[in-house]
């Protein structure tokens, strides 16, 4: 829930990665713990460098002002709100970033990813965490103004088809900023870093241990207030990105039928098929968000057709078998 306060084992995303991250009492590491974008960020520095947390605070802000839904005055707000084009300034560094790698992720699976959904995810109550099912003729004049190929940017100019299109980059936007994150620390020469926020998790190097960092993945679960949490499986990475997204932990129940939160925007409704949660390692932590989004709406068998095109891209993959048994597919 971008920009908006949450538990952090209840995502957006629907995130279920458990971080067991090696990190014993020591003086010679550097740990920074802060609250943004309505979640918690974790960053571990084995190497103990001079990093402010008010630094990482600064720059998560001036991202949510760039790309969050849930603040009136961010540009992202200033563009669903406009009736015609409209500049991105240039000061702003991530609007663009987000939409071409949004594109990117768009055409990679054939629109399974589309951030034009924004108006049917709040008319079936998902944005504010409400419980609507819309009609089917609410959802199909919904249709009409959604699609990536309505809404353009050219040379720094954002350009709608409608002006009731409007952009919705919570499913690719957390991972983004987690790269944004990481690019900062690169760039003041941190070579071992752990950086996680609201379960959005990319490393580099080793952690303080000296061993490689491990990220915990967790078995899906639809009770997650009662239920405890265990781990299905353990990953472990010395430079990459996990993002995992799943509809066994953000979903309602309306008149019996059950609703998960993620939309197919081909049509318009809550993604049907016995994927439960898609965990993707990739080389940034935006990509493998957008694409974990993406193959909830494609479902398993979509999702493994995809990846014989794309071995660079490893999933850890958990559906509902048909005896109710969980079943993992791994590449």
């Amino acid at each position: 829930m971008f920009g908006k306060r949450k538990h952090k084992a209840v995502s957006w995303f629907a995130i279920s990665c458990s971080i067991l991250v090696a990190c014993q009492q020591s003086t010679d590491k550097t740990l920074i713990r802060g609250e943004a974008q309505g979640t918690t960020y974790t960053i571990i520095l084995p190497d103990k460098e001079p990093i402010l947390k008010e630094s990482i605070d600064s720059l998560l802000k001036d991202f949510d002002q760039s790309l969050s839904t849930y603040d009136e005055n961010s540009l992202i707000s200033q563009i669903n709100a406009a009736s015609g084009s409209i500049k991105i300034p240039k000061s702003d560094s991530y609007f663009s970033a987000c939409f071409q790698l949004s594109k990117k992720v768009h055409q990679l699976t054939e629109g399974a990813f589309d951030p034009t959904v924004f108006p049917l995810i709040k008319a079936w109550g998902f944005f504010k965490e409400m419980e609507n099912v819309p009609t089917d003729r609410q959802i199909d004049s919904l249709l009409i103004f959604t699609g990536f190929d309505k809404v353009n940017l050219t040379q720094n100019v954002v350009e709608k088809r409608d002006e009731r299109v409007s952009l919705d980059f919570n499913a690719i936007a957390q991972g983004l900023s987690v790269d944004v994150v990481c690019e900062y620390l690169q760039n003041r020469g941190v070579l071992n870093y752990f950086v996680e926020i609201g379960g959005e998790i990319r490393v580099k190097g080793f952690n303080p241990d000296g061993n490689e960092w491990r990220i915990g993945v967790d078995v899906p679960t639809e009770n997650p207030k009662v239920d405890v949490r265990e781990i299905q499986d353990v990953l472990e990475l010395t430079d990459g990105a996990v993002a995992t997204s799943g509809n066994y932990r953000k979903f309602y129940i309306k008149d019996g039928k059950k609703y998960a939160h993620t939309l197919d925007p081909k049509t318009g409704r809550p993604a049907e098929n016995d994927l439960l949660s898609a965990t993707v390692i990739a080389q940034s932590a935006g990509l493998a968000d957008g694409l974990a989004t993406a193959f909830m709406v494609m479902g398993t068998d979509k999702t493994k057709n995809w990846l014989t095109d794309h071995p660079e891209i490893k999933v850890y993959l958990i559906s509902r078998g048909k005896d109710g048994k969980n079943v993992v597919f791994q590449n």
